[in-house]
């Protein structure tokens, strides 16, 4: 009996031990799984399901050899003979993108656009997974069609400015509004997807560029890509200069 009984007790004992370490792993993967977060998904008047994709946001990368780019159709920043050409292909529902948006392009205008050293190009890369990136781009051109320049760029800092916020089809419109341009002229062209077809052609150049995340950019046809930090851009400009 006392040999049973001390078999028992170690049973027992082996069992709790064992309740207590899956506990404690479960505690970990619980943990580890709270700390990785999500990746940017579709955020709009509606949620969406975000679905697997060959043109993934782009992590930073080394330079590469130059290509051939051309502004073409871009709204551009800066003095036409500025001697180096920056061309961004770009999505604005990347987080990425806003990132770039929030911590260099300020900086990039302010010490190289505004001096006359660089002309910077905006081009439309929406990636298929975001749901309102392709809205969003399309509202930019739509305020540049009836309000010139000024309102291309107002309503692009209008959309990454409030990035967090949302781009739904109702904001876009009143980020127009906020920019005075006409309301009527301005939903007609958004719903009609009037600017649809420039949009996508700019994301058909990206792909034959091998530009397959945003954003990428090319500096006098040398592509960058990533939310890359101020130093790189400038490293790269001044080696262009």
């Amino acid at each position: 009996m006392a040999k049973n009984r001390g078999k028992r007790v170690k049973i027992e004992f082996d069992e709790i031990n064992l309740w207590k370490a899956g506990t404690i792993i479960f505690g970990i993967l619980f943990i580890l799984c709270s700390m990785k977060g999500g990746s940017d998904a579709g955020v709009g008047d509606a949620p969406t399901i975000e679905a697997p994709t060959p043109l993934p946001q782009a992590a930073p990368k080394a330079p590469s050899a130059p290509v051939d780019v051309e502004i073409g159709d871009a709204y551009v920043k800066g003095k036409k003979n500025a001697k180096v050409e920056i061309i961004e292909f770009s999505d604005f529902e990347c987080s990425f993108c806003g990132r770039f948006y929030s911590q260099t392009y300020k900086q990039i205008l302010e010490n190289y656009v505004d001096t006359g050293k660089v002309k910077f190009a905006f081009k439309h890369l929406p990636l298929p997974f975001h749901s309102n990136a392709q809205k969003a781009s399309e509202a930019t051109e739509c305020a540049g069609k009836l309000g010139k320049d000024d309102a291309f760029w107002g309503m692009h800092d209008a959309i990454f400015d409030n990035q967090a916020r949302g781009m739904s089809v109702s904001q876009l419109k009143g980020y127009a509004a906020d920019l005075g341009l006409d309301q009527g002229d301005f939903d007609s062209c958004l719903d009609n997807g009037d600017m649809e077809a420039k949009v996508k052609a700019h994301a058909a150049e990206a792909a034959k560029l091998g530009a397959s995340g945003t954003p990428t950019f090319f500096i006098n046809g040398v592509k960058l890509v990533g939310a890359q930090p101020y130093a790189a851009f400038e490293a790269a400009i001044e080696a262009a200069l």
